[in-house]
């Protein structure tokens, strides 16, 4: 299923329009942008068009095919800005300016990728970065690869590709003869503050009515559909939302050896609860080749190697199978707040004062992370002293080198949305955080080729809603994602509701490491990233994958692996 696009603007009359996708016909053009699309677009009369998925912000929510008179009214006069607040989706906009400007919008769930390249008088962007950039010897960006290995809190625009960059959610790219810039039109902040705190219930019954809703609006784009399930929270409640849909959903249940890989009695659970029948499949040591890129049509080599195992399921399963689409419950621990650390505690501190209330947050903290009370106040006591600075980001410096890191300078997170946190209560600043990690990993394969991949739960109305609950309703009761639990508590089995165990290919992962440790060594030895300066090959001293240190260990191999595979295939190298 076809659904990549690709939009250029160039304001230089001595360069023609390039023929993007080959013979494919234009789907829209206007003033000095032209838009060419497999994926839905919406026109807003001839004054620009939407790229995507797009749902109306009513209740309830309704899929939008065309705009009416009025609406495109409305864009036109916002500047395009209506978008966010009238709509939402998965897409991005083109809007032309009466001053012959082009600006592109992209929405604010991460759902539509949108990367792009900036020459003198042109602008390219497009859903997948090989649409952008050449394999070559200088694609490679060594310096934002070291920077994703040390931690993805420290990424900001810049991709893995020289010379690429991706416009971030909620962020709108202005193109005009003088140049191109960029603007912030949504910001996650305005909704971490509402004008009134409400109960922990009200907050649940809230989000059930928006959760039923994303859900259920993404359902019926699509006939047939599989969901990864492990009997998890986020699948589950994904499931259950689509259930009274006409969408055919597949439930698929994939097994990995190890502690916590085989999780078919909590997902046995779910599809008898949906009357469906649960497809399993089996992690394969031979759908495993480390030297080969797990996701080379990512702008950054961030894919684990179990997703080749997850790849090559997929496409068994879709040739048995008609699939439209992968549903996934990605997000769910980010845009649900799972947070296990003593913010919740600082942040009703801050709020209420010293009421009875901090002291419940305090037992929530204790039963949810097993601490004592002294410990957590002691964590809270470090995190109170830090707010009003700059964010604190995770760093793992495990395996790269000390020059490298040197070279690298400050720490310091480049997303526009850490960049200015004064005010902000720390738990708000974990949570949004926790959001753009998982805008990191939505797209699953390229989309000229596979089907799309869509993860409700990132959707905007439910991240708005949920950045305006308070962290420590997040920990209600000692439970996790206390709020969603609640939410959905007549819709999802009770005995996946209480679970808060969570299983992995964790087991998966050692197997692949046992089998292809030998190989793992050399790659890293003679590959780039050791060129670059970026590796301590110090790390293969001493392992042992059988203890808590050398799994660790083990799995850093296995990412400095998949950067290295990556970065061969961008290179051209194998």
């Amino acid at each position: 299923m076809a659904g990549h696009y690709r939009i250029e603007i160039s304001h230089r009359q001595d360069v023609g329009r390039s023929a993007a996708g080959g013979n494919a016909v234009s789907s829209f053009g206007a003033g000095t942008g032209r838009v060419w699309s497999d994926t839905p677009v919406i026109p807003i009369g001839s004054h620009g068009c939407v790229i995507g998925h797009l749902f109306s912000r009513t209740d309830p929510s309704v899929r939008i095919v065309e705009f009416a008179a009025d609406e495109v009214l409305a864009i036109r006069a916002s500047g395009g800005r209506s978008l966010l607040g009238d709509f939402w989706g998965a897409y991005v906009a083109v809007l032309t300016g009466v001053d012959g400007s082009v600006s592109v919008l992209r929405d604010p769930s991460a759902q539509m990728p949108c990367y792009y390249r900036s020459e003198a008088g042109s602008l390219a962007l497009a859903s997948d970065v090989t649409q952008l950039a050449q394999r070559g010897p200088q694609a490679v960006n060594f310096i934002e690869i070291g920077r994703l290995l040390i931690g993805v809190d420290t990424i900001g625009r810049e991709t893995c590709i020289s010379g690429v960059m991706e416009l971030l959610p909620g962020e709108c790219i202005t193109s005009t003869p003088e140049g191109h810039t960029i603007s912030q039109w949504w910001s996650p902040w305005p909704w971490t503050t509402p004008e009134r705190l409400l109960s922990f219930e009200t907050n649940a019954s809230r989000l059930r009515r928006v959760l039923l809703d994303c859900v259920g609006s993404w359902a019926s784009c699509f006939k047939s559909a599989v969901l990864g399930v492990s009997g998890g929270l986020d699948s589950s409640i994904v499931a259950c939302a689509t259930h009274s849909q006409a969408l055919e959903l597949h439930c698929l249940n994939i097994v990995s050896s190890g502690a916590g890989g085989d999780e078919r009695s909590y997902a046995s659970v779910l599809a008898s609860a949906l009357g469906r029948p649960l497809h399993e499949r089996h992690y394969s040591l031979s759908s495993i080749d480390i030297e080969k890129p797990v996701a080379p049509h990512h702008a950054w080599p961030n894919a684990p190697y179990f997703m080749q195992g997850i790849a090559a399921i997929h496409s068994g399963f879709s040739s048995e199978h008609h699939i439209d689409a992968y549903f996934s419950g990605n997000g769910g621990d980010n845009v649900f707040c799972s947070l296990a650390t003593a913010a919740p505690f600082v942040d009703r501190f801050l709020t209420q004062g010293a009421r009875s209330g901090v002291m419940n947050t305090l037992r929530d903290l204790s039963l949810l992370t097993g601490a004592d009370g002294m410990t957590i106040l002691r964590h809270a006591l470090g995190i109170y002293r830090r707010v009003g600075g700059p964010p604190r980001i995770y760093r793992n410096k495990s395996g790269l080198s000390a020059s490298f890191i040197e070279a690298l300078g400050p720490f310091r997170p480049l997303h526009p949305w850490l960049e200015d946190t004064e005010g902000a209560l720390p738990g708000k600043i974990g949570h949004v955080k926790q959001i753009i990690r998982a805008h990191r990993g939505i797209e699953l394969y390229p989309r000229a080729e596979s089907p799309v991949h869509i993860a409700p739960l990132l959707s905007q109305p439910i991240i708005e809603l949920c950045l305006g609950i308070p962290t420590w309703h997040w920990v209600h009761d000692g439970i996790n994602r206390a709020v969603a639990r609640e939410a959905v508590r007549s819709i999802v089995p009770h005995q996946l509701l209480r679970r808060t165990s969570k299983g992995g290919p964790s087991g998966f992962m050692a197997e692949i490491f046992q089998a292809n440790r030998q190989k793992a060594e050399q790659m890293l030895r003679d590959g780039l990233l050791a060129r670059a300066g970026l590796l301590d090959l110090s790390i293969f001293e001493g392992i042992n994958p059988v203890t808590a240190s050398g799994s660790d260990k083990a799995r850093r191999i296995l990412d400095l692996c998949a950067a290295e595979a990556w970065a061969r295939w961008w290179s051209d190298a194998i």
